[in-house]
């Protein structure tokens, strides 16, 4: 799996252009907690390892 930081910004970019079509075909949701899983979980059958720690780039891992 590759990791989304390693991703370019081009590559990062189309992943969440193609995402969108998933984002309109399941139920809304205000949970920050459940859009990040729902991506995660989306990205993982891609090949790309994603988690909350990825919404906050600039910070020191």
């Amino acid at each position: 799996m590759r990791e989304w930081a390693d991703l370019t910004k081009d590559e990062q970019t189309a992943l969440r252009l193609a995402y969108q079509d998933e984002i309109d075909r399941n139920p809304r949701t205000c949970s920050m907690d459940e859009k990040v899983t729902r991506f995660t979980n989306w990205l993982a059958m891609r090949g790309v390892a994603f988690s909350a720690a990825d919404l906050s780039p600039n910070k020191a891992r």
